[in-house]
């Protein structure tokens, strides 16, 4: 299939920031745990606990709540995301990172509209909310 160069260029830029972030995954899997109120997420075991009661996540579960814990307070996009977590492609309008987080919000106990951890914030993605910030 034929593709434009614009389309070209942004595929390379995704492969690189892909790699960049695979390299950067491995050096922060040996980081200690991230904690975010109850929240504890342990990147080396790929455990996390919530009140000191365990979490059963998948993997690309637990590498989106390890992004969003790790920038707290921080906005990310689905796309930033997705780079950050899936190894395939994915097309721009991709909405699988919704059910992720919604699958997620569910054993977290969160409710999105009023959210302790998972916020969405329109047009724009995802923040993790720091404990006593509203």
């Amino acid at each position: 299939k034929t593709f434009s160069t614009r389309e070209f260029l942004a595929r390379l830029r995704a492969v690189l920031r892909r790699s960049f972030l695979t390299a950067q995954h491995q050096k922060e899997s040996r980081e200690a745990q991230v904690a975010v109120g109850e929240l504890w997420i342990d990147p080396s075991a790929r455990t996390a606990s919530i009140g000191g009661k365990a979490l059963s996540l998948t993997a690309i579960e637990h590498d989106i709540l390890l992004s969003l814990a790790r920038s707290a307070d921080r906005v990310k996009t689905r796309e930033q995301l997705l780079l950050e977590v899936a190894d395939r492609d994915f097309e721009v309008f991709d909405r699988s990172i919704d059910v992720h987080i919604s699958s997620l919000r569910k054993k977290l106990g969160d409710d999105p509209k009023s959210p302790r951890y998972i916020e969405t914030v329109r047009s724009a993605g995802y923040r993790m909310k720091k404990p006593g910030v509203e």
